[in-house]
C-alpha cells in the first residue's frame, strides 16, 4: 500500500471553499495519476515524453489544470479525460497535482511475492469449456474498461469473451481496475494471463473462465508475454521501472529487473517498462525501456537470466509484434519516426525502417501479399508527412509503401483470409468513429466504416470471416462487421471497450501457422 505522512492536506481551487483531502484521497489520487498519467509525466510528475506535474513546477491555476486534463490539447499524445474519468476524479487528481512535490513510488520484490493469491483448484478443473463453443481459438475477448481509472470497485471493468463464430458472448471476468492486455499461452489452449491497469497479473482458465491466480507485479503498466515454452511469464511495470519474471504456472515470481540506463542523449534515467514480448525461435523475452531507449533481452533459461542490453535503438519505444516466423521484433519509436527490426536470434538491432509520424503499431498487422509477407504500421502522431499507414517486408525490411489515410491511426488488423488491412482513425474530431479498409491488393483506402462513438482496435476473429471493432469511449458498445461485405451483423453494449484480442491470432502472426489449423 502506498503511505503518506499527513493525513490530511488543505488544498484550495476546489469549489469555492477549502477542501481537506485524506490519506484515503491522496492514496486514491495517487492510484488515479498512476494510471492515467505516469506514462508521460512519469511516476514521479518530474515529466519524460510530457512535462513535469508537480507543484514545483506548475503556475497555471487548479481549474486551468483540470480543464486540459478534461479536453486534452490538439495534436498532442494528450488525451481528453472527460468521459474516462468521473469529474470528482479529475479534480482529485488536478489537486494531488497542484500541490504535491515530485514523489518516489515503489512496489518491492518481497510485496509482489506477497501479493500472490491462490483463488481456485485447478486439480478440480473442466475438462473442456463449460460453454458453448467448437474450440477456444475461436474466443474474443475485449476489454471492457469501465469508468476509466476510478477504481472503486463498481467501475463495471470487465474482460468479456465471445464465440467468433456465433458472436454471441459466452462469458465474462470482472476486475476492480480496467483490463488492458490479454496474452495466452503458445502451447497449452486453455491458459491465458490478463494485465489489468493496478499492475495485477491474473491468471485465466479459458474452458470455466474463471481467474485461478492473481499477483500484483507493480502499481501500473500492461506490459506481458510468455515464453515460447509456456514455462515463463514477464510483467513490465510503468510504475515502478520494473520487470518481473514468474513461474506461468504458479505467478511465483524469480526475477526483478529495475529498468534504467543512458538514453541516446547520454543521460542516465529511469525508464518505464514498455511491452514485452517472447521469442519463438526460443524462449528469450525482449523487455522495452520507454524513455531509455534500449531493448533489454533476457534468457530465462540459463542460469541467473542473463540480460544483454541493446543501447541507443530509439526515443521513447513503444509497441513491439513478432514477425511470422517469430525472429523478429518490430519495435515502434516515437521520437525519431521509426520501427527497429530487433533479431532475438542474434541479439541485436537488424535493421531501423523509415515510418510516418510517431508510430504506434498496437498488436501488429502482417499478411501475406503477391508472394510477400507485408507488415502495417500505424502512426498515431502528425507532421509533413500526414497521415499514413507504412507498408513494409519482413523479409528485407524495404518499404512498400506509405498509404494516405484520414487521420492519425493506433491500431492495425489483417487476416490471411480478408480482404482489407483495417485501421482506426484516432483524431479527436468526428473522424474518430471511423475504421478505414486497405484493399490488399492497390494498398489504397477503398472503403470506411463509420463505427460510431471512438472507434478503435478493430481485431478479425479465427477464420477471418468477421471484423470486430470497439465503438469506445463515447459509443459504448462492441461492433462486429462481416469482413468482405463490411455489414454490420452483431453489437454488444459494453462500458468503455477497449482492446480485443483474438485467441487465434498467434496463429496466423506470431507463430505463422496456417489460420485454419484444427486444435
Amino acid at each position: 500500500m502506498l503511505k503518506f505522512v499527513s493525513a490530511t492536506v488543505l488544498l484550495t481551487g476546489m469549489s469555492s471553499a477549502l477542501f481537506a483531502m485524506s490519506a484515503d484521497d491522496l492514496q486514491r489520487a495517487e492510484g488515479l495519476y498512476q494510471a492515467n498519467c505516469a506514462v508521460c509525466h512519469s511516476a514521479s510528475r518530474g515529466g519524460y515524453v510530457g512535462p513535469a506535474l508537480n507543484k514545483d513546477r506548475l503556475v497555471q491555476s487548479e481549474a486551468a489544470l483540470r480543464g486540459t486534463i478534461m479536453t486534452g490539447i490538439p495534436d498532442t499524445l494528450m488525451p481528453p479525460f472527460h468521459s474516462r474519468m468521473s469529474d470528482g476524479d479529475i479534480r482529485l487528481v488536478s489537486a494531488f497535482i497542484k500541490t504535491q512535490a515530485v514523489g518516489d513510488p515503489q512496489w518491492s520484490m518481497q510485496q509482489v511475492r506477497d501479493s500472490l493469491e491462490v483463488l481456485v483448484d485447478e486439480s478440480k478443473l473442466p475438462s473442456r469449456p463449460t460453454y458453448k463453443i467448437d474450440s477456444v481459438y475461436d474466443l474474443m475477448a475485449v476489454m471492457a474498461r469501465g469508468r476509466y481509472g476510478k477504481g472503486t470497485g463498481k467501475d463495471n471493468a470487465k474482460t468479456v469473451f465471445l464465440n467468433g463464430k456465433t458472436n454471441e458472448v459466452v462469458g465474462e471476468i470482472a476486475t476492480p481496475m480496467a483490463p488492458h492486455i490479454l496474452d495466452f499461452s503458445p502451447v497449452d489452449p486453455r491458459w491465458g494471463w490478463l494485465k489489468s491497469d493496478d499492475g495485477y497479473v491474473y491468471k485465466i482458465d479459458l474452458y470455466s473462465l474463471k481467474i485461478t491466480r492473481k499477483i500484483k507485479t507493480g502499481l501500473t503498466g500492461p506490459g506481458i508475454a510468455l515464453s515460447n515454452d509456456g514455462k515463463w511469464l514477464a510483467a513490465s511495470s510503468f510504475v515502478p521501472n520494473q520487470v518481473v519474471i514468474m513461474k506461468a504456472d504458479t505467478l511465483e515470481p524469480v526475477k526483478h529487473l529495475k529498468l534504467e540506463g543512458t538514453d541516446p542523449d547520454g543521460k542516465f534515467i529511469p525508464s518505464a517498462g514498455g511491452p514485452v514480448i517472447g521469442s519463438r525461435i526460443n524462449n528469450k523475452f525482449a523487455l522495452t525501456l520507454r524513455q531509455a531507449g534500449q531493448i533489454w533481452i533476457v534468457d530465462p533459461d540459463r542460469e541467473g537470466m542473463p540480460v544483454t542490453k541493446l543501447e541507443k535503438v530509439g526515443r521513447m519505444l513503444h509497441d513491439t509484434f513478432l514477425t511470422p516466423d517469430g525472429r523478429y521484433s518490430m519495435v515502434a519509436s516515437y521520437g525519431d519516426n521509426k520501427i527497429v527490426a530487433i533479431d532475438l536470434k542474434e541479439d541485436k538491432v537488424a535493421r531501423d525502417i523509415p515510418a510516418g509520424c510517431q508510430p504506434h503499431v498496437g498488436s501488429g498487422a502482417v499478411t501475406p501479399i503477391g508472394g510477400r509477407m507485408l507488415a502495417f504500421g500505424t502512426n498515431i502522431g502528425q507532421c509533413d508527412k500526414g497521415d499514413v499507414v507504412t507498408v513494409w517486408d519482413t523479409k528485407d525490411f524495404s518499404v512498400v509503401k506509405n498509404i494516405q489515410v484520414a487521420g492519425p491511426t493506433e491500431s492495425p488488423a489483417a487476416h490471411p483470409d480478408a480482404p482489407y488491412v483495417a485501421v482506426d482513425i484516432v483524431s479527436k474530431d468526428k473522424k474518430a468513429s471511423q475504421i478505414q479498409l486497405i484493399d490488399k491488393q492497390s494498398l489504397e483506402v477503398v472503403k470506411t466504416l463509420d463505427a460510431g462513438g471512438h472507434a478503435f482496435f478493430p481485431e478479425y476473429t479465427r477464420d477471418g470471416k468477421y471484423l470486430y471493432v470497439s465503438a469506445g469511449y463515447y459509443g459504448g458498445r462492441i461492433r462486429v462487421y462481416d469482413s468482405k461485405t463490411l455489414q454490420l451483423v452483431a453489437e454488444h453494449k459494453m462500458e468503455s471497450p477497449a482492446g480485443i484480442f483474438s485467441r487465434a491470432r498467434t496463429q496466423w502472426i506470431s507463430v505463422g501457422l496456417p489460420p485454419t489449423r484444427k486444435h
